[in-house]
């Protein structure tokens, strides 16, 4: 999943807008922000057209924006451990 925040701060960062950016990589604004919030997934094409339009070159800042982790809705550190 995206970190929205992350992606968000970088767009700001580069001076753009979802719209902005959208159109430079040849996407819909409805698209991109579908995908930003988490109602999509961006494919590996996509990923690297974001990455070069927003000036990102390094794979552990890609890794941390393109597949952070959510935890699952309902669970926790208490119910993933062993009772007793």
């Amino acid at each position: 999943m995206v970190d929205k925040n992350k992606l968000m701060g970088v767009i700001v960062s580069a001076g753009m807008s979802q719209r902005m950016l959208a159109k430079r990589i040849g996407m819909s604004k409805n698209t991109i922000n579908a995908k930003i919030n988490g109602k999509g997934y961006f494919n590996t094409d996509q990923i690297d057209r974001i990455c070069e339009e927003l000036g990102i070159e390094n794979n552990e800042m890609k890794t941390l924006i393109f597949l952070s982790e959510r935890p699952k809705i309902g669970t926790n550190d208490s119910e993933n451990k062993k009772i007793g």
